[in-house]
């Protein structure tokens, strides 16, 4: 009876919790719009319950590949990938239902080599680029209302020739900002500065020693702060570091799939802590699912599920019930419902848009 009680109870919770999360939440989409149909960051309002899917607004950009936001979902931030002179930053005002672009602040050439921006991150008083063809990291410094007041700080400098810069990851402690270089098959680590200018002092956090290339591409913490995942592009293995001040110690190399696509893009990790997942491109495109052991760190390989064409950014939601996969090539945004065992299945739904890249769920 004893059991029965606690079980009920626990259920009781469980669906008090369901019942009080919001049904719907605004999602932004990221874009290529360069010779495709696509115009910039789409805003749409997805409901949890459903998985219906609504346009609500649209905010003209060239190529806005990446896209965050700020804490509380009022300003947003995108990269301009281009190499030919329009490469540079946007933000963008957000409300319930609108995006409106605010400013585009370019990288100036002149300045340093900043082609192909490809990731942004928000440290508070700045918005960090990775540049992919020009091998360097740039800061942007932010006003008090979170406005771009333009190039602040950028690194480059004794960084190797080759270098392609891919994403940049504050760490959970707070104290640095890594940063993938999948040219050089590194990881480096900058200390976080407070201010507009947030690239402090940098170091070599690792680097690839096997004889094949891995080719770094996204990193992500644990919810602890305790381990680090790091899935390579060009080798489509994962690999997971315990993680300790600023320190990332290997402690497990798997291959994530074997479609040797060479073309592995994201990964991300459901809020409850147990699963994870990885994007795969050019041969068999589809996601992985891994399991994680919460003691070791470690993961267990669980499940292949095929998407559509040139799966890149996915997202999950808030109430880890749903994986939102962009692809590219088939011009949708595909929605998985995920099971209790972290397996994805097809809802049958998706969002029609040109060129899909990146995906976040506005706070």
């Amino acid at each position: 009876m004893k059991m029965n009680l606690t079980l009920s109870c626990f259920i009781g919770f469980a669906l008090m919790a369901a019942c009080s999360a919001p049904q719907e939440v605004r999602l932004l989409v990221g874009t290529y719009t360069e010779n495709t149909a696509a115009e910039g960051v789409y805003l749409y309002s997805f409901n949890t319950k459903t998985a219906d899917c609504t346009l609500l607004d649209c905010a003209p950009a060239g190529n806005p590949s990446f896209v965050i936001t700020n804490p509380n979902g009022t300003l947003a931030y995108s990269v301009n990938e281009f190499n030919d002179g329009r490469q540079g930053v946007s933000s963008y005002t957000l409300t319930e239902s609108t995006i409106h672009l605010l400013d585009s602040v370019p990288i100036p050439k002149e300045q340093l080599d900043g082609e192909d921006p490809c990731n942004i991150l928000y440290t508070g008083n700045a918005i960090v680029s990775s540049n992919y063809t020009g091998g360097t990291v740039s800061a942007f410094s932010l006003d008090q209302e979170g406005h771009i007041q333009g190039l602040s700080q950028f690194k480059g400098d004794g960084i190797k020739s080759g270098a392609h810069m891919h994403c940049a990851v504050i760490s959970p402690d707070g104290k640095y900002i890594f940063v993938t270089n999948l040219g050089n098959d590194c990881i480096h680590r900058f200390k976080l500065e407070d201010g507009g200018q947030p690239l402090g002092e940098g170091s070599l956090a690792w680097a690839n020693e096997a004889p094949e290339k891995y080719g770094p591409r996204h990193l992500v913490f644990s919810a602890d702060g305790r381990f680090a995942y790091l899935l390579c592009e060009l080798s489509d293995h994962l690999l997971v570091f315990s993680y300790s001040d600023g320190s990332l110690e290997p402690i497990q190399d798997i291959k994530a799939y074997n479609g040797d696509g060479h073309g592995s893009a994201d990964l991300h990790i459901t809020p409850d802590g147990r699963h994870l997942y990885t994007s795969h491109r050019l041969k068999e495109d589809g996601i992985s699912c891994f399991s994680i052991d919460s003691e070791s760190g470690k993961v267990i390989w669980k499940s292949y599920t095929q998407t559509g064409i040139h799966p890149r950014n996915f997202a999950i939601s808030p109430d880890g019930r749903y994986l939102l996969c962009a692809c590219r090539d088939s011009n949708a945004v595909e929605i998985y419902l995920i099971g209790r065992n972290g397996s994805l299945r097809k809802t049958g739904a998706t969002i029609e848009c040109s060129a899909p890249v990146c995906i976040q769920f506005v706070p």
